[in-house]
């Protein structure tokens, strides 16, 4: 008698099954392996195009203050030229960003600017983005190509004229790498609006409360571009001689040698420089020690360091002569150094042009070529000497910056300008004396912060 078996019928009917949920779910892990690897492509693709964008920002926000805006906040005409050249930086510099591998196009750069305050504290806004990203899985639901895209925005904030948008209050700046020459609050070129505690006939670089440009714009009307001759006004007799400054009315022709306080890492020196006094590395390195509006000016003590700034006597053909020369890789020729505008006197060419001398020390890549920064610019601290012009031999306070072209450093060995240096105004930030608040950082040469804002 032939037997009928169910069972066994039954799970022949099952073979296959594994196999086919296996499949099943090896499809799976790939499509969701799939969309991690097109997830990750377009996290990486957004990541090079923020890098993009805030580069191309912070390039056009430099490229602003290189341009003269916030020098000259009234002039709309000097703010259009320099939003054109502000856009051309940022899609200069986005382009030469990749994002998965394709080359950013000017096409795909975008630059906005803000419209309040534009020439106080302007603004600017670069936004980067690229379209069909290479991607896998994605496409099975959509045939459009995908895009990512970042935006940035950088400002260019000078404190100067800060209390007009402010509700009257002043935002104080807290500069780095600021050079050991500290100047009275004297123009010692401009004759509009005299009238200082440096003389009568002297005019401010800017207003000693509020902070704001007394003279804004370029010279002969403005002080952007003036060039002037700065020796030591150290001591009480010719050639400096050791000894407290003169308390009468301070010389507008000259600056009190600073001792800064000793950096706890050290300063950070190129090859070249870094010997002598600690004066002498504070011209020649970058002093981290972050020097603020109100900083006190302490009387002189010579030969220590204290918390603060102090005056100490320095002489001509001395430290700082010595410290100057190496700043500037200026050989004894006088004609190593590198070369403002072709230091031609007058206005400044905008963006100011620098042109990298023969001991500059990449010469021999940059072969004499224009650059846009240098170690001839420097960031110098400004003082308001007291009622009845006294020099600093009591206390005073910081209250504001000039970014200084160094041109020449002069040999000592007597004459007017032994020791001396001559210098053009590129820029000022005054925060005045009623400045409160969270200071804003400002960099190694620019008086003016540069900074991002909104990613």
């Amino acid at each position: 008698m032939m037997r009928y078996h169910g069972r066994k019928h039954a799970r022949s009917g099952e073979r296959g099954v594994t196999m086919i949920i296996v499949v099943i779910a090896m499809l799976s892990m790939l499509a969701l392996v799939a969309l991690a690897i097109d997830v990750i492509t377009l996290y990486a693709a957004r990541s090079e195009a923020q890098r993009a964008a805030d580069g191309a920002a912070l390039a056009a926000a430099k490229m602003l203050v290189d341009a003269g805006v916030t020098a000259d906040p009234a002039n709309a005409a000097l703010q259009t030229t320099a939003q054109g050249f502000a856009t051309t930086i940022a899609q200069n510099v986005a382009q030469q960003a990749a994002i998965s591998g394709q080359q950013v196009q000017a096409a795909n750069v975008s630059v906005a600017f803000g419209a309040a305050n534009f020439g106080i504290n302007p603004t600017v806004t670069v936004t980067v983005q690229s379209g069909n990203l290479p991607t896998f899985f994605s496409r099975i639901w959509s045939r459009a190509a995908l895009t990512v895209g970042a935006s940035a925005t950088a400002e260019a904030f000078n404190p100067s004229n800060s209390s007009t948008v402010t509700a009257g209050v002043g935002v104080p700046i807290v500069a780095r790498c600021v050079k050991p020459f500290l100047l009275p609050n004297c123009d010692p070129v401009n004759t509009n609006n005299p009238g200082s505690n440096c003389g009568a006939a002297v005019p401010r670089f800017f207003d000693p409360t509020t902070g704001a440009i007394i003279n804004p714009g370029q010279t002969p009307t403005g002080l952007i571009g003036e060039s002037f001759n700065l020796s030591s006004n150290c001591g009480a007799g010719p050639g400096c001689v050791p000894g407290p400054p003169v308390v009468s009315a301070p010389a507008v022709f000259s600056y009190y040698p600073a001792q800064m306080p000793a950096a706890a890492s050290g300063n950070a020196c190129p090859a070249a420089c870094g010997g002598g006094t600690n004066f002498e590395n504070d011209i020649e390195c970058c002093n981290p020690s972050p020097i603020s509006c109100g900083t006190a000016v302490t009387p002189p003590v010579v030969n220590t360091l204290a918390p603060d700034l102090t005056v100490f006597p320095d002489g001509g053909g001395g430290p700082a002569e010595t410290g100057v020369k190496c700043l500037i890789h200026q050989d004894t020729g006088a004609t190593g150094q590198d070369i403002l505008n072709d230091n031609v006197a007058g206005p400044l060419n905008y963006p100011i042009e620098i042109q990298a001398g023969a001991d500059h020390p990449l010469s021999g890549v940059l072969g004499g070529s224009y650059v846009t920064t240098s170690d001839s610019l420097i960031t110098v601290p400004v003082y308001e000497p007291p009622v009845g012009g006294a020099a600093p031999g009591g206390s005073v306070n910081i209250i504001g910056f000039l970014q200084l072209f160094i041109n020449q450093s002069f040999p000592g060995g007597g004459g007017p300008k032994a020791g001396s240096f001559t210098a053009t105004v590129v820029n000022v930030s005054g925060c005045g004396s009623n400045a409160t608040g969270t200071p804003v950082y400002t960099g190694s040469s620019s008086a003016v912060p540069v900074r991002l804002i909104h990613q």
